[in-house]
């Protein structure tokens, strides 16, 4: 079925303009996001991600770098909203996941060990940092 798929867009698309290629790139990947179609879940695939075993709200999951980055158990994401609990975490202490269901189900024992960096909460809020030396007031001018 994929090949008579894939022959009959093959000939839809000779000749066409790359201006209307990537129109109708548009156009599916649109049809795609409608239809919610998920081109492979990566580490979570025949598996409830973290997301829904801890039932996150979509304003956390919204900001959690886990369901942008399915290919990863979140355990070994730094900055995921379950690792910055405390106030001035920095996102890879994985010391929550030894404790979590979510790992306790699907680590399998592994040792944790942060394997993808920079994509997380953290990241985010380190580029707000104030760099070193700065005051609160400096700055203002009332």
């Amino acid at each position: 079925m994929e090949l008579k798929v894939a022959k009959q867009v093959e000939e839809m698309l000779k000749g066409a303009a790359p201006a209307d290629i990537a129109e109708i790139e548009k156009i599916v990947a649109e049809a795609k996001t409608r239809i919610g179609f998920e081109p492979g879940k990566g580490f979570w695939e025949d598996k409830t991600p973290c997301w829904e075993m801890t039932r996150c709200p979509e304003m956390i999951r919204s900001d959690c770098p886990a369901p942008k980055h399915q290919d990863v158990p979140c355990w070994q994401i730094e900055g995921t909203y379950c690792k910055l609990a405390d106030y001035g975490a920095r996102g890879d202490d994985t010391s929550i996941c030894e404790v979590c269901r979510v790992y306790k189900r699907w680590g399998g024992g592994e040792p944790i060990k942060i394997t993808l960096l920079g994509k997380g909460i953290n990241a985010a809020l380190r580029s707000m940092e104030r760099p070193k030396g700065e005051s609160k007031g400096r700055g203002y001018r009332g």
